[in-house]
């Protein structure tokens, strides 16, 4: 019959209530459940009606799990996927709520893509390739990539970014008495990111002392 018996608030989650149905607790469900799907007590419940209150229940808790998520730092679509995977959240849900976060303007990925390039290149320098690298596993898409890539390395001169990653490392290096060597100098910068052209600049540059 699956006839609505009773509606309660969940004692450890006023947020929470809880639907009993023919006299047995069957769902435990967000509040906003009774206005947004017009539940009450007394009401029959066919079996589509249940899935309805069971999807839109993960939906209204999805939200609240994003917005939390998202109130810490930035994510990729592809990482909010990930996340939302990890709980055991099913595709159809995942797509709603990727939709539900870039119609209101959640998520951006080459808005993510810009600030994930920033923080690099202030923090850990590397190079275009390592950048690329990088967003890629992020899960961002080549156009966005490439377009994020070239506005950032326009702005910043690859090789004086190399040249001022290197002058820490030898610096650093001083400190501690450490002989640098020229070619795993330039195996470093590879492994940053950068060129074999910026590289061998700097390699040279290193074995000629003008650094």
């Amino acid at each position: 019959m699956n006839k609505i018996t009773s509606i309660n608030y969940d004692k450890k989650d006023i947020s929470q209530v809880v639907i009993c149905v023919d006299n047995k607790v069957r769902y435990k469900a967000n509040e906003n459940i009774i206005k947004l799907l017009d539940v009450y007590v007394g009401k029959e419940l066919s079996e589509q009606e249940i899935e309805k209150i069971i999807f839109e229940d993960k939906i209204i808790k999805g939200k609240e799990y994003l917005l939390r998520l998202l109130s810490r730092r930035i994510y990729s679509r592809y990482e909010i996927s990930r996340k939302l995977k990890s709980k055991g959240y099913p595709e159809n849900i995942i797509t709603k709520l990727i939709f539900w976060l870039e119609d209101n303007n959640y998520i951006n990925d080459e808005l993510f893509a810009e600030m994930w390039a920033q923080f690099r290149l202030q923090n850990k320098p590397i190079g275009r390739y390592k950048l690329n690298q990088e967003l890629r596993t992020k899960g961002i898409k080549q156009d966005i990539i490439q377009k994020v890539i070239n506005r950032t390395y326009k702005e910043i001169d690859e090789l004086i970014l190399a040249r001022n990653l290197i002058k820490e490392k030898i610096m650093s290096s001083e400190i501690k008495n450490i002989r640098i060597d020229p070619k795993k100098i330039y195996n470093f910068l590879l492994r940053r990111g950068f060129s074999g052209q910026v590289s061998k600049i700097i390699y040279d540059e290193l074995n000629n002392e003008q650094v």
